[in-house]
């Protein structure tokens, strides 16, 4: 029998969007890349100049919503003609709308909701890419809490962003979980004290969630 929220040592289940609620982004960006035209070579050196938990590159504070979207743009098609078609959401390379919801995980968050958990969503995420997330999922019944870092100013890794959602979830933040698919990001949120998956598979990952609030 499925566990309910007052048989757990969790009280909150904290979801991130991309490679969690959808499709694993890794190979469609990869894709979209190759689409684009971009070189292969000048972007695995823009790759190691430019690490995800950089606080200061240009994507970071675009997605802190520090960065305009046309200044980030700009930058990018200058740093690497064609890298930034896949943030463009004029171009039929725009990475957003190909980042498919599962509809398996979407089905156990409600259940989730149902037994009692109280669910967040906590999204590296631009401005200008949110009506895609919210037009994919029933944000208001799907989730307690929603977090996109381009509308509070801070992003994973930054541990404030995980104490901002746990305190706008009112429970302590040794009875959250957290699940991403970045290793960075879940090591963060251990490192804040939360529980945490790293998330390779979305739909196998289920089975980790189910086994974590069993055992937490």
């Amino acid at each position: 029998m499925a566990v309910t929220a007052s048989q757990s040592q969790i009280d909150a289940i904290v979801f991130d969007w991309g490679g969690v609620i959808t499709v694993p982004p890794g190979p469609i960006v990869n894709r979209l890349y190759r689409e684009a035209g971009v070189d292969q070579g000048k972007l695995k050196d823009r790759q190691d100049r430019y690490r995800d938990d950089d606080p200061d590159s240009q994507f970071a504070k675009l997605e802190r919503g520090e960065l305009t979207l046309e200044d980030y743009l700009h930058w990018s098609r200058n740093d690497l003609p064609g890298a930034e078609l896949i943030w463009d959401p004029s171009s039929p390379h725009f990475l957003f709308p190909q980042l498919k919801v599962i509809s398996e995980v979407v089905a156990r968050i409600s259940e989730l909701r149902t037994r009692g958990f109280l669910i967040g969503l906590l999204s590296n995420n631009i401005a200008e890419a949110w009506p895609v997330v919210a037009g994919g999922l029933a944000l208001d019944e799907l989730f307690d809490v929603v977090v996109n870092s381009a509308f509070v100013g801070m992003r994973k890794p930054e541990h404030r962003i995980y104490f901002h959602i746990v305190d706008q979830m009112g429970v302590p933040v040794e009875r959250v979980l957290f699940l991403d698919d970045n290793r960075t990001n879940v090591e963060a949120a251990i490192a804040c004290g939360m529980h945490a998956i790293e998330v390779k598979q979305p739909i196998p990952a289920l089975g980790s969630l189910e086994r974590k609030l069993e055992n937490s």
